[in-house]
């Protein structure tokens, strides 16, 4: 039901709307009768399948009650013949006697021609082991097989006869069968033989050969089913007539003597006297116990492939025991050949295929166990992975196995496991890399000795991050022709905790070394002859500042490229976790462009305090502080526009503007009262804004206009209405921007009205407590929610003295 649940989650996570969910209804009641028509049939299927084993058994029922009743007729007309016939129990004994006597000549004529068979079977079976039974195709094997069958059987059945006989007899017919068991030993040798090739001669389309030998072995083991079976009636037999005082067999006391006067457990049985009888009677015609040589196939089988790879790892020790990942085709060709031609030698129900997979996949998952506990390479733990998922592809492809009989050859834990060494290794190694990488490329930033490189197209940039990308490239590639997606994004996702740590050292870097000149321009200022040593600071900062923002750019093209590339070669979950993950990537470059940026306009800023100081004191209604401030920027963005990337410049120059605009409103924290009169303040402040917006322009293109400076000369615009206009529109004025910029601080009003004179204290606090109320007014608080864009500069403005408050 979660499952469920899930699905539908995963289906409407996406899209909400009215016609995706009447889509995703129609799909799952689609998919819902899929499936009830599905479960119907195979219902279906499975009921005719109980039908008909409950007529087979009902059969079988009334058959069993049939042979029950003529049993029972048998029976009563054996004691109605007992009963009727006139000294039956002479002629009984005289019929026994007469079959004794039968079987004995039988025996007699077997004994003399024993030694002539066993001749026969070794002079067979030296020629055929003479010679490989691949090149012989062992013409004589059925042949062989049937004289030493009648060997063994005489064999058994006289080894019994003489167990219930006297040790003297017993010691003759160990005597008599002692050459018999080097003829087994040959013959067995000779069927080792078969089974070790018995692929290559299937291989070689010697289908008389293969057909013969399953039909020796399956003959076997019907004879042994049946001999098991006999032993078992007798077993039950004999210990039922043990148990019944009524029914004790005439010679249980022989049986006890034979056992050796012992107590017997159900072990001892059948004994060799209930054998001894069922020879007697015709029931044991042929061995009396079982030879086990499907057995003997099987395990010969899983031994020559024991065999082959301790060949196998032989063939590859040391160095190049790891080379068997690329060398285990002739498996999969050896599985062919069993599924394809030996399979169809054998009997069917022995289920060659899976037998012989079972053999191979044993030796071979110990083999690749062995490789993964001998601490592999990422590289060659890369090639395992890969080598178990082509297994499964194989069997199932190739071989035809079910999805759910394609078993992974090292186990699902052991995966995992390999997948964390994995993780653990390129982590280390990528450790490494970084940390080397970062000590060349930081020791290069905070030395300035040479200037940064210079792209085709005049942009500055460092050797650090087109290196760090290399190293990642090559990485994700290797992961990804492992054709294993969780190590593909668990690279990635390891490379990015790498990346979001270099990029926390460089805005560290960057800040300390921003804060380093600030604090030798500090002190260059109060007496530039007397800077401690220690204080200097190399110069070629700004151009390092540019060049590495160049390069956290030029880091994030290249890890969205790769978000593309390798998001398409998996699934759609994986290629969701590669896209978060790069997206965290992409978070931390612009992380360390603001820093860059940010020491950028330190710097700038740092040199125009002086100029800056004055605004609005009374140097500044006839002074060129404005001018002094908007030449100077011109000079830094002439140098870092032809320097920086286009993109950074677009966010630097709205930093710029940002900037230029807080620092000069910020000037009301020094409390100079605006000249009104003559309408010199107005004056002033179109003079100033014309030069702003004369300056800013020219690094802009038109289409830039609107986003980079419109929004953020509108503040400006409400600066100079709460400034110049009448008192009595300026609450009014203050509504509207607060609706405009929701954003802006009580503080912005209160500094203004602080500085006009025609504003005296009560005035002040009466329009401060009316410009509070609407910011709290329900409409600027939902403007303020629905803002979409990163708030305007106007809301860093604070007032600098406590004694403001009101």
């Amino acid at each position: 039901m979660s499952g469920t649940v899930q699905k539908i989650s995963e289906l409407i996570k996406d899209d909400l709307s009215l016609e995706r969910i009447r889509e995703i209804k129609e799909q799952l009641l689609n998919q819902k009768s899929t499936i009830e028509y599905q479960l119907n049939k195979e219902s279906e299927k499975y009921y005719g399948y109980i039908q008909d084993s409950l007529n087979l058994l009902n059969t079988s029922q009334k058959v069993l009650g049939s042979m029950r009743d003529r049993m029972q007729d048998v029976n009563k007309l054996s004691d109605e013949n007992k009963t009727s016939i006139e000294r039956y129990e002479v002629i009984s004994d005289a019929t026994k006697l007469y079959e004794m006597i039968s079987n004995t000549s039988t025996i007699y004529d077997k004994i003399v021609k024993f030694g002539s068979i066993v001749d026969q079977l070794n002079n067979a079976l030296d020629e055929e082991l003479s010679q490989e039974v691949i090149d012989s195709g062992c013409p004589y094997l059925l042949q062989i097989h049937y004289l030493l069958t009648l060997a063994r059987d005489f064999q058994d059945q006289m080894t019994v006869m003489a167990r219930v006989s006297t040790d003297d007899v017993q010691r003759t017919v160990a005597k008599l069968f002692g050459g018999l068991t080097e003829v087994i030993n040959k013959f067995d040798q000779l069927l080792e033989n078969i089974i070790y090739d018995i692929v290559e001669i299937a291989r070689s389309d010697q289908t008389s050969l293969a057909v013969r030998f399953f039909k020796v072995i399956n003959i076997e083991e019907k004879e042994d089913l049946k001999i098991i079976a006999i032993r078992n009636i007798i077993k039950k037999k004999e210990m039922e007539a043990e148990k019944s005082s009524m029914k004790k067999l005439p010679n249980s006391t022989n049986t006890a003597r034979l056992m050796g006067n012992k107590n017997l457990t159900e072990a001892d049985y059948p004994t060799y006297y209930g054998l001894y009888q069922e020879i007697l009677n015709g029931t044991i015609s042929t061995r009396t116990l079982p030879r086990g040589y499907k057995n003997f196939f099987f395990n010969k089988m899983k031994q020559s492939i024991q065999d082959m790879f301790v060949e196998v790892r032989e063939t590859y020790q040391g160095d190049k025991k790891f080379d068997i990942l690329n060398e285990s085709d002739w498996i999969f060709r050896e599985l062919l050949v069993v599924k394809e031609k030996l399979a169809l030698c054998g009997p069917e129900p022995w289920n060659l295929v899976s037998k012989v997979f079972e053999f191979f996949y044993e030796e071979l998952h110990i083999l690749i166990t062995e490789l993964v506990e001998s601490e592999p390479e990422t590289i060659v733990i890369l090639d395992i992975l890969h080598f178990d998922k082509t297994f499964k592809k194989t069997l199932i492809d190739v071989l035809g196995f079910k999805k759910s009989e394609a078993k992974s050859i090292i186990g699902d834990e052991q995966k995992e496991a390999l997948f964390k060494d994995y993780s653990n290794l390129l982590v280390v190694k990528m450790t490494e890399w970084f940390k080397n990488l970062e000590k060349a490329e930081f020791e290069a930033f905070l030395e300035r000795t040479i200037p940064p490189h210079t792209d085709p197209d005049g942009l500055l940039f460092l050797d650090g991050t087109k290196t760090c990308f290399q190293m990642f490239t090559q990485q994700v590639e290797v992961a990804a022709g492992s054709q294993q997606a969780k190590i593909l994004t668990g690279v990635i996702e390891k490379f990015v905790d790498l990346l979001i740590n270099r990029q926390q050292h460089w805005s560290s870097i960057i800040d300390k070394e921003v804060d380093k000149i600030l604090k030798y321009n500090e002190l260059y200022d109060i007496d530039p002859a007397n800077i401690p040593p220690e204080a200097d600071v190399p110069g070629g900062l700004v151009e390092y500042l540019i060049a590495t923002a160049n390069d956290q750019m030029r880091a994030a093209d290249y890890s969205v490229a790769i978000s593309h590339k390798y998001g398409e070669m998996v699934s759609k979950m994986y290629s969701k976790e590669i896209s978060n993950n790069i997206e965290r990537a992409l978070d931390g470059f612009a992380d360390v462009v603001r820093s860059c940026t940010s020491g950028l306009l330190s710097i700038i800023f740092d040199d125009l305090k002086t100029p800056y100081s004055e605004i609005f004191s009374k140097a500044w209604y006839n002074g060129s502080q404005v001018q002094q401030i908007t030449d100077t920027l011109y000079e830094y963005l002439v140098d870092i526009k032809g320097q920086m990337s286009p993109v950074v410049f677009i966010l630097f120059i709205g930093s710029v503007i940002d900037e230029t605009f807080f620092n000069f409103v910020q000037a009301l924290n020094f409390e100079h009262s605006f000249k009104s009169k003559n309408n010199k303040f107005l004056e002033a402040m179109k003079r100033d804004f014309e030069l702003f917006f004369s300056l800013f322009t020219k690094f802009i293109t038109e289409d830039q206009k609107v986003e980079v400076i419109d929004r953020r000369f509108r503040v400006m615009e409400y600066f100079m209405d709460l400034t110049c206009e009448p008192v009595d529109e300026i609450v009014a004025t203050w509504r509207d921007l607060i609706l405009d910029y929701p954003e802006t601080p009580i503080d912005f009003l209160d500094a203004v009205l602080t500085c006009r004179k025609d504003v005296d204290s009560s005035q002040r606090k009466h329009m401060i407590q009316m410009g509070m109320k609407y910011i709290n007014s329900p409409e600027r608080r939902a403007h303020l929610q629905q803002l979409t864009m990163d708030p305007s500069f106007i809301s860093r403005f604070r007032l600098s003295k406590k004694s403001r408050k009101i």
